[in-house]
């Protein structure tokens, strides 16, 4: 009888294996084999885990929304982690792998996430990968190298000790900084031009980041905005980076208020090549930038909400 219930018993456990042999390969491959466990890394010197209206730093890496699906990418990023994973759980988030293969097409707003984080954690490539069985991962090749991240932090130490004094407001810090930036350096035309036309240069200057004006003294926008983003939040000044469809430059706030702060159009290319240093556009309102300009300073008012108060 004893055998009898044993080869009654086996012959079940072979049907079974029979009938539901993929579900229980994928039940052993998920649950044993890949775990679902989600490695918190530390977060690295340039954190800034501040929250905005359209990102917001988080520790939830089981997302139910496209929204938490941002905060988890913004999160990535501003904690300056190297490569990070986590699940779309089709049984509370019915849509979440398809939601992760549209952010991951959708540049605009990767590029967008990108503006809120320190310049040292943003990103040059982003990868973003999902699995059979719903892993996310996400990997970065990072805007700055680590020599020049290096040099910049050298530098910056050096003009923030010869140039600040502990008696200034921090208004008066940020115009020291604004004038400084400037008057070291020009706006790369050649470089613009050969973007404008879709050329490529033979020796092209790093202008688009933060090596162009504090190193070679030459700076497309983004240059600008970028090393005057390193100065203030080394000054520890709360900032992130505003952008139009053609430009970008600093959002700052001071004094319980959001400000405009744009060096590029501070430092305008004059016919007789002449250095100016201007202060049109040093620390306006959304109101004052509008009356000014029309056309370069066009931003989504629903994603940088902060500008409209």
């Amino acid at each position: 009888m004893k055998k009898q219930f044993t080869i009654f018993f086996l012959a079940l456990i072979i049907l079974g294996l029979a009938f539901y042999h993929k579900e229980i390969v994928s039940l052993v491959l998920e649950h044993i084999i890949y775990k679902k466990e989600i490695i918190i890394q530390e977060s690295n010197a340039y954190a800034l885990e501040n929250n905005f209206n359209y990102v917001q730093a988080t520790n939830n890496f089981k997302p139910t929304s496209k929204q938490e699906l941002k905060n988890i990418i913004y999160t990535y990023l501003d904690r300056g982690w190297d490569d990070f994973s986590f699940y779309c759980e089709s049984d509370i988030y019915s849509t979440c792998i398809d939601d992760v293969k549209e952010l991951a097409n959708d540049s605009t707003t990767l590029s967008t996430i990108n503006n809120f984080v320190h310049p040292f954690n943003s990103y040059d490539k982003l990868y973003i990968t999902i699995s059979n069985f719903g892993k996310v991962n996400i990997q970065t090749t990072r805007l700055y190298s680590e020599p020049e991240k290096a040099a910049l932090n050298k530098i910056i130490d050096e003009i923030l000790a010869n140039t600040i004094k502990e008696n200034m407001t921090e208004r008066e810090k940020i115009k020291t900084i604004h004038d400084f930036i400037i008057n070291h350096t020009i706006y790369d035309e050649e470089r613009a031009a050969a973007i404008k036309n879709n050329q490529s240069l033979e020796t092209q200057n790093p202008s688009h980041k933060a090596i162009g004006p504090l190193v070679k003294g030459k700076a497309l926008c983004s240059g600008y905005s970028d090393a005057m983003a390193l100065f203030l939040s080394k000054l520890n000044i709360k900032n992130y980076k505003i952008a139009s469809k053609d430009h970008v430059w600093n959002l700052v706030y001071l004094d319980n208020a959001w400000y405009h702060l744009d060096l590029t159009w501070d430092d305008p290319v004059v016919s007789n090549h002449q250095n100016l240093l201007l202060h049109d556009f040093f620390l306006i309102t959304t109101k004052q930038l509008q009356n000014i300009d029309l056309t370069q300073h066009q931003f989504n008012t629903n994603v940088y909400t902060e500008a409209n108060s």
